[in-house]
């Protein structure tokens, strides 16, 4: 399947540092969960109130595998880190 994120944060937010934490976040869970694999990070380019700032795109082996990646402490100190940064958060889901 493949899981992705979309994030729109608030005004102000450093979406440099936000996009190379998200990085390096999704490395290292790449690296340790051997059910995930490819996370692709992307940036808008496009200025629009609709558009997303960044978007992660990963793979995993199973459905049933989300639950592990969503509770993975990697994952979950990322989310923490841009609880009060993040005005809306969308996810999608696709595929076996």
């Amino acid at each position: 399947m493949t899981h992705y994120v979309l994030m729109k944060f608030k005004p102000g937010t450093d979406l440099d540092a936000a996009e190379a934490r998200i990085r390096e976040t999704y490395r290292q869970l790449d690296e340790t969960l051997d059910f995930l694999h490819n996370p692709r990070i992307f940036r808008n380019c496009v200025e629009r109130d609709s558009n997303a700032d960044l978007m992660a795109v990963i793979d995993l082996d199973d459905p049933a595998r989300l639950p592990d990646y969503l509770q993975h402490p990697l994952h979950l100190a990322m989310a923490g880190a841009f609880r009060d940064a993040i005005l809306v958060r969308t996810s999608f889901d696709t595929g076996a």
